[in-house]
C-alpha cells in the first residue's frame, strides 16, 4: 500500500470532520474540543506515517535551525506592523477585533495563544498538510499540482473556522457566507506558499515557525482590538 493510498481518502475525511465540529458543536466547545481533536488526528496520522514511510520524507527530519529561526522572525515583524497600522484605525481595529479571545480569562488567553496555536494549529496542521499530505501527493502528481491540491486542501479545512469567526462577528447570513469565502481563498494561497516554503527549507520546520508566528500575533492584536472601548 502506497503512502498516497493511505493519506488520500484520511485527508478527505478530516477536512469534512473539521467542518462537522466547528458548526455543530456549541459556542464553547469550538475553539476547544474542535482543534484538540482534530489535532490528535493530524498527529495520529503524522506519527504512523513516519514510521511506516520515514519521517524524512513527511519532512520532520532536516531543515536548518537559522532558516527556521529567521522565517518565524520575519512573520513577527510583518504581523506586527499590520497590527500595530489596524490598532490605529477604528474601521480596521473592528475587522481585527476577535470577541471570543476578549472574553477569554489571562489564563485562558495565555493557554490559547501560546500552547494550543502553535501546538495544535501550527504544529499539527503543518505536520499534516506540509508533511505527510504533501509527500502524499508528490507520489501521484508533478510539483505544480501537487503544491494546489495540497493548497486547497488547507483553505477547504478552514470552511469550519471561517463560519465560526463569522458567528463570533454577529454577521448576516450573507455576510458570513462571503467571509467563509475569502476565508477559504486566503487559506488557500496560504497553503500555498508554506507547501514552497517547506520545499525550498527542505522540512516542515520553517513552515511551522511561519503559521505559529502569524497565528499567534494576530490573536494578541486580536485580542487587544476587542478589548479596547
Amino acid at each position: 500500500m502506497t503512502l498516497a493510498a493511505v493519506v488520500a481518502p484520511l485527508a478527505a475525511y478530516a477536512v469534512v470532520f473539521q467542518t462537522v465540529l466547528y458548526v455543530s458543536l456549541p459556542v464553547r466547545l469550538r475553539t476547544r474540543v474542535a482543534p484538540v481533536v482534530t489535532g490528535l488526528i493530524g498527529a495520529g496520522l503524522t506519527v504512523g506515517a513516519g514510521m511506516i514511510f520515514g519521517f524524512d520524507r513527511v519532512g520532520v527530519l532536516g531543515g536548518s535551525l537559522v532558516t527556521t529561526l529567521a522565517w518565524g522572525l520575519a512573520a513577527v515583524l510583518v504581523m506586527a506592523i499590520a497590527g500595530f497600522v489596524m490598532l490605529g484605525r477604528d474601521d480596521l481595529r473592528q475587522q481585527l477585533a476577535d470577541p471570543r479571545l476578549a472574553s477569554l480569562s489571562r489564563g485562558e488567553a495565555f493557554g490559547q495563544i501560546f500552547i494550543r496555536i502553535p501546538v495544535f494549529t501550527a504544529l499539527i496542521e503543518e505536520a499534516f498538510f506540509r508533511g505527510v499530505l504533501h509527500a502524499a501527493l508528490m507520489a501521484l502528481y508533478p510539483v505544480e499540482i501537487a503544491i494546489w491540491l495540497g493548497a486547497g486542501l488547507f483553505g477547504l479545512w478552514h470552511i469550519g473556522p471561517g463560519i465560526d469567526q463569522a458567528r463570533a462577528g454577529d454577521k448576516s447570513w450573507s455576510a458570513s457566507a462571503a467571509h467563509t469565502g475569502v476565508t477559504v481563498v486566503v487559506m488557500t494561497i496560504a497553503g500555498a506558499f508554506m507547501v514552497w516554503l517547506r520545499i525550498e527549507t527542505g522540512s516542515i520546520w520553517a513552515p511551522v515557525a511561519v503559521h505559529a508566528a502569524i497565528n499567534m500575533t494576530r490573536a494578541l492584536f486580536a485580542r487587544t482590538a476587542a478589548r479596547r472601548p
